[in-house]
């Protein structure tokens, strides 16, 4: 191609000049080459002929986009920008001692909130970090740090410590969708994947002299490497693998998720068993169905006082030979794949196992289905288990979210021809506004083809998949659901089951996400939780279900510093709820903190070192205190010349 034709024009679109500039100074930087980039205000977006001769529109959130007051023709790519905040801070966040308080200033509470969601999905857990946006008001007087994104000036003048990582920059993701959309040669997709992941793997790498261990880094680095939008695997000079995340497996179809110490070799189709991929290059691979080919680009790098390693990844490039459904479908599609959504069909329990069962013979049917249960349930996920069981798991799913008032006719059968043939999911339908529960009916009644006759022109053949909390029908009674969106929407039901009555599937779904987090099977519960905190774990009621216990998971993990957890190292909010019907007499408390200091002190050696303390106590009352003490838990009173000891929730209970 002659270097001085563009394949296209873009304009990004923002109301501030200086995320224009940014966004156009890095695009430029990266695909210049190939694409002119242009800026434009959004104030001065006055006229739909302002957008003649560009291929695309960029806008920097999604948000910015809605609410796009003109109408772009639909021949240009409408793009909201996926952006990170920028990994090169990385190594200046991580100085922050674990643990702190720390605020995260933005200027508005929908970008701070997803910064806090960006720096804890690259394994920044460490930090209880609050949100600060204008708006707020500087009450946590004990927090001494602050993170910003560019809004230094936001952040209280009080504290002594800031760090401003600079706007969120575009991510990789993003840029794949430029490069498949204008179909930009590979070669430059590969070397911009390739930058991409070695300046991450280059910081983390570098930032090791601020963790406490060697634990600690290997996690950072296992954590961001895995949240990655493109497939990537490390193996050392020995050709043996040391990572790899699920989309590089999922390309390849492997079956495991722990591929530590196998060969890489093995990992590829069997025409590749002896090749080696010791040195830098792209290789384009065939895979076993003989049809399609993806490319594979090794990169070879080298660490301080480290032995070379090789990251082998794939960049996003198109496969030469792909059957359409196989494009579209994604690691995230996949059934139960996340590490937040533990596979379902492995579970203990009765009750999962009958509900699975009738997951699979639901999806056989085209009825509408009315899936009830707590928050955390993993709704959401039965209904995608639905449609990829189902029929039409080649076409698409669809969410709609509670939508307040904003949802029209218009945009309904919109939403039903973008879904047609595909499985269309009411999230949180209990929520909706009865306005919308209106145009639910009329809509649905009038084109759901599949069970009302309807014009031609406006049917559609759609599975509708209801989502809701516990009994809906009890919000019919009360005249807050719709009757006639109820008995519509509700052929067939599923009731989720939660946590606290499958307790027998918790030990195996806290293994689950440990080995997500570790990616070692040998990091299991019992090796890095002590017996007060795993007893805790097993007996929790979990509200939030299997999202609370996934996210405690993830604390629990960022606290792990090669001794084994205890109860001390549970969230705040579970501590102070495990504390707050504690009520200790003065006897209690008193004989607690001597035991606490005399470890396997007996009774008499109790009642004699509160005498010195000049408190006295009969032999009678003092086995009765001892007797309530081990009842509650805070005391281990040993039947033998053992003595007592104080257990891991007595040791809270003093430093209440």
């Amino acid at each position: 191609m002659n270097r001085t034709q563009k394949l296209g024009n873009v304009l990004i679109i923002s109301s501030r000049k200086r995320m224009l500039s940014e966004f156009q100074s890095y695009l430029h930087s990266v695909l210049g080459e190939y694409l002119t980039f242009n800026t434009l205000l959004r104030e001065q977006a006055t006229d739909p002929s302002l957008f003649r001769g560009y291929q695309c529109v960029l806008f920097p959130t999604a948000r910015a986009l809605e609410t796009f007051p003109l109408t772009i023709d639909s021949s240009i790519l409408q793009l909201a920008c996926d952006r990170v905040f920028n990994h090169m801070f990385l190594d200046k966040i991580i100085q922050i001692p674990p643990h702190e308080r720390v605020y995260l200033v933005n200027d508005d509470k929908s970008s701070t909130l997803d910064i806090i969601s960006q720096l804890e999905e690259c394994g920044i857990t460490q930090y209880d970090f609050v949100p600060f946006y204008p708006g707020c008001k500087d009450t946590e007087s004990d927090i001494q740090f602050a993170i910003t994104a560019g809004e230094p000036q936001l952040v209280p003048s009080r504290i002594p410590n800031v760090l401003d990582i600079g706007n969120r920059i575009i991510d990789i993701s993003t840029i794949l969708q430029l490069c498949e959309y204008f179909n930009i040669p590979l070669q430059t997709v590969n070397r911009v994947s390739r930058n991409y992941v070695n300046q991450i793997l280059h910081t983390v790498k570098t930032s090791e002299t601020y963790y406490t261990n060697y634990v600690q880094t290997e996690q950072l680095m296992q954590v961001i490497l895995f949240s990655l939008p493109v497939g990537v695997c490390l193996f050392g000079a020995d050709g043996r693998i040391q990572f790899m995340n699920a989309k590089f497996a999922h390309a390849f179809s492997l079956p495991s998720s722990n591929f530590e110490g196998q060969p890489f070799s093995e990992c590829l189709p069997p025409a590749y068993a002896d090749t080696a991929f010791d040195r830098n290059g792209d290789w384009t691979i065939l895979l076993s169905d003989q049809k399609t080919q993806i490319t594979l680009s090794v990169l070879s790098m080298v660490f301080p006082d480290t032995e070379p390693v090789f990251l082998a990844f794939l960049p996003g490039g198109r496969s030469t030979e792909a059957p359409a459904a196989e494009e579209e479908k994604t690691e995230e599609s996949t059934f139960f794949a996340s590490s937040r959504t533990f596979s379902l069909s492995l579970s203990h329990a009765d009750s999962v196992q009958n509900l699975m069962t009738q997951v699979r013979h639901l999806a056989l049917f085209d009825f509408p289905i009315l899936i009830q249960g707590e928050s955390g349930t993993q709704r959401r996920t039965l209904a995608r288990a639905i449609h990829n069981f189902s029929r039409r798991h080649h076409y698409p799913f669809s969410v709609l979210h509670s939508p307040g008032n904003n949802l029209t006719e218009a945009s309904l059968l919109r939403l039903l021809a973008e879904t047609n043939h595909g499985t269309l999911v009411l999230s949180q339908v209990d929520r909706f506004p009865l306005a919308i529960q209106d145009l639910l009916v009329n809509v649905l009644t009038n084109v759901y083809g599949n069970f009302f006759s309807a014009p031609e022109t406006h049917r559609f053949d759609v599975r509708i998949i209801a989502i809701a909390d516990d009994n809906l029908y009890k919000k019919v009674e009360k005249g807050t659901f719709l009757r006639e969106l109820f008995h519509l929407l509700s052929a067939s039901e599923l009731q989720t089951v939660p946590i606290r009555r499958r307790r027998e599937d918790i030990p195996d779904l806290l293994n689950y996400f440990l080995l997500q987090f570790f990616h070692n099977s040998d990091m299991t519960c019992d090796r890095i939780f002590s017996e007060g905190l795993l007893r805790f774990l097993k007996e929790y009621a979990y509200p939030g279900n299997i999202h609370e216990l996934y996210n405690l998971s993830c604390s629990l993990f960022t606290r792990y510093n090669s001794h084994k957890l205890q109860l001390s190292d549970l969230p705040t909010y579970l501590r102070s709820r495990q504390m707050a019907d504690v009520s200790l007499t003065d006897l209690q408390y008193q004989v607690l903190s001597f035991v606490s200091m005399h470890p396997k002190a007996g009774r008499l050696a109790i009642k004699n070192g509160l005498a010195d303390g000049e408190t006295f106590v009969s032999e009678a009352a003092l086995r009765t205190v001892l007797g309530e003490l081990s009842s509650a838990g805070y005391l281990i009173v040993h039947r033998t010349k053992g003595g007592c000891e104080i257990s891991e929730l007595g040791r809270m209970v003093l430093e209440k």
